[in-house]
Formats: C-alpha cells, structure tokens, sequence
C-alpha cells in the first residue's frame, strides 16, 4: 500500500484498475472451473470471507467484533454476478463447440 504513497494521482487509478481487472479475471476463471457447482453457494462463502478478511485488516484481531452485514451482501450480489456470467459463458462454449461438424468453419 505504501508502494505508491509519492505518486502522482493518475499512477494510483491505473494501478487500483489493474488491481481490479486481474481481480475480476481470477473470479471469471473461477467462476468457468466451478460451474457444476452451485455458485449462490460459492458467492455468500467468498463474500463471508472477503468481509472476514477486511474486517480482520481493519481491527488487526483474529476476533471479529462487528460483521458488516451490507457489505457481504452487496459482495455477495457482485461475485454472483460474476461468476453466473463466467458460469453462463463456459456453457455456451461447451455448447457451440459440441454442436459443430467436423472439418467446418
């Protein structure tokens, strides 16, 4: 965190997009290898643990006081997202490719 603290503005947003777009590309490549699994039930247990982990790197203690509630849940409703699209899009891939001939374009 304290890697950019003299930097220009602009270097700290291209850096937090870079940050966020691998981020979002780790969840899809998640969300593509776990789609035989329901991922409601991926998506409330991630969100319970990225809430944990901020709430840990806030307080510094292994016990959690307070658990945002809102915050898990609008994690939560951003990961299904997520990871559905991922989910949706390894499906018709699989689909298109099993409905093609062989040896057609």
């Amino acid at each position: 965190m304290h890697v950019f603290q003299d930097s220009e503005p602009l270097v700290k947003w291209f850096m937090l997009w870079i940050a966020v777009i691998v981020i979002l590309t780790l969840l899809f490549a998640l969300g593509e290898w776990l789609k035989k699994i329901r991922i409601d039930f991926v998506a409330v247990f991630l969100s319970v643990a990225i809430v944990w982990l901020i709430e840990w790197s806030i307080q510094k203690t292994p016990y959690i006081h307070k658990f945002s509630i809102p915050l898990a849940v609008i994690i939560a409703i951003h990961l299904l997202w997520i990871l559905e699209t991922a989910v949706y899009h390894a499906k018709v891939r699989s689909l298109d490719a099993r409905n093609k001939l062989p040896n057609s374009i």
